[in-house]
């Protein structure tokens, strides 16, 4: 299996990291960001295979998608609903060139959407099996307790 790049933009650090967390596999890199403005600068070496972009009123919202470059607009994004978010207006954003939009409301669906895109006939197994016992560790006899 190819390995796979996915942009998350958020502002917000923390949820921005515990998504990221929640939609990595070991195929995935994982990339996070602040603003879509970010992503696309021509100093990015990684090729992009899905964004998932975090609406937050007055930070991210749908008004900023319309100023990417149209060859940004072919890939998949999945606009991850918050509870106060402003409403996503598909429509007006498929007409202005996005051909691949999908809304999530919570991060079980963005990572069902993930695998959806990036793994469809499933993921390889894994290609490190993980020790059975944490390295550093000394196994001996059990202690009685006092």
């Amino acid at each position: 299996m190819k390995y796979k790049t996915i942009y998350i933009v958020d502002p917000v650090r923390g949820e921005r990291i515990q998504l990221s967390k929640f939609v990595m596999q070991e195929f995935f890199t994982v990339m996070s960001f602040v603003s879509i403005a970010d992503c696309f600068k021509p100093s990015q070496t990684l090729h992009c295979d899905l964004v998932i972009y975090v609406l937050r009123t007055g930070k991210c919202e749908t008004k900023h998608l319309l100023n990417i470059k149209k060859k940004f607009k072919q890939l998949p994004f999945i606009l991850r609903i918050t509870e106060n978010s402003p409403e996503a207006d598909l429509t007006k954003l498929t007409e202005s060139g996005f051909t691949c939009l999908h809304q999530a409301t919570d991060n079980e669906k963005v990572r069902e959407l993930v695998l959806g895109f990036l793994a469809p006939e499933g993921l390889p197994p894994r290609t490190e099996v993980p020790h059975p016992v944490p390295i550093g560790i000394e196994l001996g006899p059990p202690q009685p307790l006092k």
